[in-house]
This record gives C-alpha cells, sequence and structure tokens, in this order.
C-alpha cells in the first residue's frame, strides 16, 4: 500500500511516501476498513522497530548479514 518507514540513524522514524498512500487510497477507493488495517499495521510495524522484533531484532540481522556473506565468499570464488 505505498507506506515505508525511513529509519535515521539517530532512531528518527520517518513515514514515507505517505502522500502516494493518500492519492491511490482515493484513486483505488481503499475501504475504511482497509485504510483503518494498514494504519495500524504501520504503528505495529513501527513498535516492531523500537523493540527490535522481528527482522528488526539484531540476531536477524546478524543472521542474514552471515549468510549475504557466504554467499558473497561463493561468488568471490
Amino acid at each position: 500500500y505505498d507506506l515505508d518507514v525511513k529509519v535515521l540513524p539517530d532512531g528518527e522514524k520517518r513515514l514515507l511516501d505517505a502522500d502516494e498512500y493518500e492519492a491511490h487510497k482515493t484513486k483505488w477507493q481503499y475501504p475504511a476498513d482497509i485504510d483503518f488495517i494498514v494504519k495500524e499495521h504501520v504503528k505495529i510495524l513501527v513498535d516492531w522497530i523500537n523493540e527490535n522484533k522481528g527482522p528488526f531484532s539484531q540476531d536477524y540481522v546478524d543472521l542474514w548479514y552471515r549468510r549475504y556473506l557466504e554467499i558473497q565468499h561463493r561468488s568471490d570464488r
């Protein structure tokens, strides 16, 4: 639904593309329940970021970084 959350180095979070979301909501006539669900899930996403949950946890980041390094190492051979 065109919304992104950007986390800046200082921890500030910015909701990106809100204007694009609003334009598409009007153009495609998103129902009120969909609009509510999207906005609630943005809140959940920000909570996950704040709480380092799911893909925002350091363990998850470390796991995928190690996998990236393994793949990169294989392609360097």
